[in-house]
């Protein structure tokens, strides 16, 4: 089992499965739901060289905050000619978590969570919040203002998917290739 979810695993990042444990590790039977933690690399183990996070809420300061952050990680990583791509997928990927999961929480300070990563032929950005029912692509009217998001996140992106949802929600990630860059 170990091995599949390696190779999958593997097949959505771009990493190399060498950097996998034989065996299960802490995280084998863990929820993918955003841990406690402030610093979700550090709580994750992985370097911060290659790795950012960001908690955002419903607020309106909020979601401006984290594309102005993911449009930084991106220029601070060198990649700026994926900066506008990505910032959008992160737009996109934002606004539906606070749509369909922070939207209408009766705790008002209700959190997701932005994850980043960037690999040798990959940036991915994850997010992680309290929803456990998997996103839905839509076939939008064409004159329709919403349900264009996914295919936004589709249309620039080399993959996107999801993990399994649970009762504590789900993590949504995409990943845009960055061959010779």
């Amino acid at each position: 089992m170990a091995i599949t979810r390696a190779a999958a695993l593997s097949r959505a990042t771009g990493i190399s499965p060498a950097l996998f444990p034989a065996h299960p590790g802490p995280f084998e039977h863990a929820t993918l739901a955003p841990p406690t933690t402030p610093d979700w690399g550090l709580a994750l183990g992985i370097s911060a060289a290659g790795f950012a996070a960001r908690a955002f809420t419903c607020e309106r300061e909020s979601l401006e905050s984290v594309r102005r952050f993911a449009r930084d990680v991106v220029h601070d990583w060198e990649l700026d000619a994926l900066a506008d791509d990505m910032t959008t997928v992160v737009g996109e990927l934002t606004a539906n978590a606070v749509r369909h999961a922070l939207d209408g929480q009766r705790e008002h300070s209700a959190k997701a969570w932005l994850g980043m990563a960037r690999t040798g032929g990959a940036l991915i950005c994850t997010v992680a919040d309290p929803s456990p029912a998997p996103p839905s692509p839509r076939q939008p009217h064409p004159l329709a203002e919403t349900g264009w998001g996914l295919l936004i996140v589709n249309a620039l992106t080399s993959q996107w998917g999801y993990s399994e949802p649970d009762p504590t929600g789900k993590t949504v990630w995409a990943r845009i290739a960055t061959p010779g860059l």
